[in-house]
């Protein structure tokens, strides 16, 4: 067991950090539970927990849980991922089956849960820009060489002239969000007045400041007043 971090007794069993993470960086915390001479490892809901709070989507989160239950061949209690009872020999087997299997579970649902939460709020986008400007000014899944020389991607880029000069990226307050959005607005030669990061659901500060370094940060509720200001010379139909 040395090779585990710091151990706990709880009411739910003796509780261990192991070196798996979640999707906020949080380590996984398994659960030991003496049954005998057998022992039961569980996450005490950890991947459940971690999910919920990234994005309130049950289907989701139960869906990734099963799928990761089955390839550990875990089962699942009350949001609870566990394993069967185990001999000491297969105890750390056990627990590092808990582990990986809570962690990947919670990764696969929080990746979904963005990815649906910014879909929805690229169509918000959408019709906005298409109640402002006329349809061929606007480019979808826009693709631009950024001077590292690779690919960079943005949800809208609207034609102001010759070129599409004004890039929109959607956000959502998830770190693989902010951490993508930001490298393609950073490395992008576009003045940041010309690049928008839009969010219909409230950042933390100091992602909001970071974006701010490399784009303008607008409220969905805000955006299209900012297209307006930014693209003032654009003639619209």
């Amino acid at each position: 067991m040395e090779r585990f971090g710091e151990c706990e007794s709880t009411l739910d069993g003796s509780r261990i950090a192991t070196h798996c993470l979640y999707p906020s960086f949080d380590s996984v915390y398994v659960y030991v539970a003496k049954l005998g001479n057998e022992y039961r490892v569980h996450d005490g809901g950890g991947a459940h927990k971690c999910a919920w709070v990234h994005g309130r989507d049950s289907h989701i989160i139960s869906r990734a849980i099963s799928i990761e239950a089955h390839r550990f061949h875990l089962s699942v209690v009350e949001n609870s991922l566990a394993s069967p009872d185990v001999p000491i020999e297969w105890l750390q087997s056990a627990i590092l089956s808990v582990a990986n299997a809570s962690a990947l579970a919670a990764t696969s649902a929080v990746a979904k849960i963005v990815a649906a939460a910014e879909e929805a709020l690229v169509d918000k986008i959408q019709r906005i820009l298409s109640a402002t400007f006329p349809a061929e000014r606007i480019a979808r899944e826009f693709s631009i060489r950024g001077r590292s020389g690779g690919e960079r991607h943005f949800d809208f880029a609207v034609r102001n002239g010759s070129g599409f000069n004004l890039l929109i990226n959607g956000i959502s307050p998830h770190h693989s969000s902010i951490s993508a959005k930001f490298v393609s607005f950073s490395d992008t030669d576009v003045e940041i007045q010309k690049k928008l990061a839009v969010h219909d659901r409230d950042l933390p500060a100091d992602d909001t400041a970071l974006l701010q370094q490399v784009a303008i940060v607008s409220p969905l509720s805000a955006f299209a007043a900012a297209t307006e200001v930014f693209l003032s010379d654009v003639h619209r139909v």
